[in-house]
């Protein structure tokens, strides 16, 4: 990921100015033969993925390594272990049922980016729970029992999903106020949940202003389907205790579901704090997403309180 680097850039004033044509010319006039000025894309590999391959080749079993040695010191983060219970459960679900929920984008080379079950959140903004087939299962979602909404459509429930991980890292931030937003800045609550148009502004359908972390694809880019176990084993796709989270990776699965933390354990996590930074505040004053036009939500409190 190498790009040339922009006209203009750079530190220090040097003896070189650029000039039209990005010539470099010395600063006693006489011109230099040009020389492309490189620099490392600005999106490159992030500090985390560089900690995951420290000290390994870069294969995919030392990095492997890494991870399951960091689980086994650390444990999961608060939310990722969220995230994999609710991934659990909706397992167990299909496998339970024979009826695998998934959500995924037909244009990837994934399986699926998240798997439907009991505490996914629909578009609508009710729960998989809340959402019933009809007899015979005749339509392609089931509808929802508590509002108009004609069909489940799968919506990211935390913002790791949606790409925001900082976000659980502020002060006060309370996860339960957050919504996948629309480059309207509205939430997908704040849309009609058949037509997908939003209720607060003249959008007339809901863009994803975030991307899958699965995939790296938008919102709209993406279906939720049911499978039964006999057209997954067809397409030669995990079924049973392979469509398992972590199933590839048994010894972090271990960890993640069948060790429970010791009480009186060591925590690594910084100690909370209820009132919420500023950035915390202007969020609940200022974005329709996360309570702005609702008052600052029913999260709790004036501040909100945390989920986590």
């Amino acid at each position: 990921a190498i790009v040339p680097r922009q006209r203009g850039r750079g530190r220090g004033g040097g003896g070189r100015r650029p000039e039209s044509g990005g010539r470099l010319v010395p600063a006693g006039g006489d011109e230099a033969p040009a020389i492309p000025q490189m620099q490392v894309f600005s999106g490159g590999i992030s500090k985390s993925e560089r900690a995951l391959c420290a000290g390994t080749d870069g294969s995919v079993e030392q990095v492997e390594a890494n991870i399951a040695q960091a689980v086994r010191t650390f444990g999961l983060a608060p939310g990722a272990q969220k995230m994999m219970d609710a991934e659990k459960l909706a397992a167990e679900e299909a496998i339970a049922t024979g009826l695998y929920g998934i959500w995924r984008n037909a244009s990837s080379s994934h399986d699926f980016c998240g798997r439907v079950g009991p505490l996914s959140r629909c578009f609508c903004g009710h729960d998989y729970s809340e959402h019933a087939w009809d007899k015979g299962r005749k339509k392609l979602r089931p509808p929802c029992s508590s509002c108009p909404c004609g069909g489940f459509r799968y919506v990211p429930r935390r913002p790791e999903e949606a790409g925001e991980y900082w976000l659980p890292r502020r002060r006060g931030f309370d996860v339960r106020l957050w919504r996948a937003k629309c480059k309207c800045s509205h939430s997908h609550e704040d849309h009609d949940p058949n037509r997908l148009g939003c209720r607060s502004c003249g959008c007339y359908s809901y863009t994803s202003a975030w991307l899958c972390t699965s995939c790296e694809g938008k919102w709209e880019d993406h279906e939720t389907l049911w499978e039964t176990e006999e057209e997954r084993r067809m397409q030669r796709l995990p079924v049973g205790q392979a469509f398992m989270p972590l199933s590839s990776t048994p010894e972090i699965q271990d960890i993640a579901f069948n060790q429970p933390q010791q009480p009186g354990g060591r925590s690594f996590a910084l100690p909370h704090k209820p009132k919420p930074e500023r950035s915390v505040k202007l969020m609940l004053e200022r974005c329709p997403h996360y309570g702005g036009d609702r008052g600052g939500g029913s999260g709790g409190g004036a501040f909100g309180s945390l989920e986590d």
